[in-house]
């Protein structure tokens, strides 16, 4: 059985992943030189978390309800089905969903600078 488009949804996935490989990004946090500082940045980092935690549950709950809807999909499909041929042609889509925090790492990139800190990207192939 296969299922249409998939080859070249696969296919740019991994160019996808090859081209992501080529680079790597990370970063060098120097602390605020103050106490309040200091402080202002350990804020940004309970921040952080809870945005981390708040994109877990997101993509957790988006998950749940692609699995019910394929559910349904799959015995709507069966339900439908006018004979046993047709039966075998129904499938459950599948569901991909992982929790995207990168937006949480940059806010909290931006967050330790404005409390005095210094954030150095550093670029290695």
């Amino acid at each position: 059985m296969t299922i249409p488009g998939l080859p070249g949804r696969l296919c740019g996935f991994l160019l996808v992943l090859l081209m992501a490989g080529c680079v790597t990004t990370r970063y060098d946090y120097v602390a605020p030189h103050t106490e309040q500082g200091r402080h202002c940045a350990t804020q940004c980092a309970g921040i952080k978390e809870a945005c981390q935690s708040n994109e877990i549950n997101r993509a957790q709950i988006e998950q749940y309800n692609c699995q019910q809807r394929s559910e349904y999909q799959y015995h709507d499909c069966l339900h439908h089905a006018r004979s046993a041929d047709e039966a075998k042609k129904c499938f459950r889509p599948a569901c991909w969903n992982n929790p995207n925090t990168w937006r949480c790492d940059e806010n909290y990139r931006q967050c330790f600078v404005g409390c005095g800190g210094t954030v150095k990207t550093i670029k290695e192939e």
